[in-house]
């Protein structure tokens, strides 16, 4: 198998910020590109599992962008918190439904799931089994999904070990890989916020300076909030802005690190709109193939160099 293996995906974890892949998976199809592996971690899983299973890229489009918000609500319906928010029920349900009764060992393309061992830390790669379960198991963010029993073990997001599975795609035969990184990085916590506020008071100003007469007090009150003033201390971010951000910082840590051992042979970081979510999907893989297509020319140079 390993002599027809050429061209490896490896799609990288990062929640919504997943859509890309698709655009990515879009420009590859369009430029006629085989590809002949693929890994994937968290929703990289998904997408990539989706494509190995034969899922038409059309549909894995139609799919993202018609994530309206009661489907988005009912894949993370709460039940009892002992080991998550919710037991993920929905979330399986879902996957089944799109991916239907496939095993990993009988996709047309070559797939490894990346999940994480949440006894041992251990990134464990799923090859065989229920294409469906193994990528809940992938995607199973800790805190928020319960974990998934697999033979023996409680498994979790692959992202927490293996953000971007480029070793895995290597094992799997793939010469060339491609790496598609969505990983989220740390961004201002309160900066934004602050931001949005001096807009606000900037134009409360030019609303009242076309005016002849306002109240005193209301002429006191602008000034008192939006007037110049000595800087005060930044306020706090709330608790899930820090949640966010401490696993912002160790997932882009741990990439860094994960990278410089194994490195892809070609990485694309598509420039994704800050803030996107399941329900902005089609900014995302636009953002996916507008990065994939600048790569174009670098890849076939590569694949044409190598085979």
């Amino acid at each position: 198998m390993g002599e027809g293996i050429k061209v490896g995906l490896a799609l990288s974890s990062g929640g919504a910020r997943g859509a890309a892949h698709v655009g990515v998976l879009k420009v590859l199809q369009r430029e006629g590109i085989e590809i002949s592996a693929i890994a994937g971690t968290s929703i990289g899983a998904i997408v990539g599992g989706a494509y190995a299973a034969g899922i038409p890229i059309e549909r894995l489009e139609r799919e993202w962008e018609e994530a309206d918000l009661p489907r988005v609500v009912k894949s993370f319906l709460p039940t009892f918190p002992r080991a998550g928010l919710s037991s993920g029920g929905e979330f399986r349900k879902e996957l089944r439904r799109l991916l239907g009764e496939v095993r990993i060992e009988d996709l047309p393309i070559p797939f490894a799931a990346v999940a994480t061992d949440i006894d041992t830390g251990e990134a464990v790669i799923l090859r065989e089994g229920m294409l469906y379960d193994a990528l809940r198991a992938s995607a199973s963010i800790p805190g928020i999904f319960h974990p998934v029993r697999w033979k023996g073990r409680l498994l979790v997001d692959g992202g927490l070990v293996e953000p971007l599975p480029v070793k895995v795609c290597r094992e799997l035969g793939a010469k060339l890989v491609l790496g598609v990184d969505v990983v989220p990085s740390p961004r201002p916590t309160t900066a934004e916020r602050r931001g949005v506020w001096n807009r606000l008071g900037n134009r409360l100003r030019e609303e009242v300076e076309n005016r002849t007469w306002i109240p005193g007090g209301l002429a006191e009150l602008l000034d008192d909030l939006f007037g110049e003033r000595t800087p005060d201390p930044r306020p706090l971010p709330g608790v899930y802005s820090i949640i966010n951000q401490s696993v912002a910082i160790f997932q882009r840590e741990i990439l860094r690190l994960k990278l410089a051992v194994w490195p892809a042979d070609l990485l694309i970081r598509p420039k994704l709109p800050p803030g996107i979510n399941y329900l902005t999907a089609a900014a995302g893989i636009q953002a996916g193939e507008e990065a994939m297509q600048e790569a174009i020319p670098e890849l076939k140079e590569k694949i044409n160099s190598r085979f």
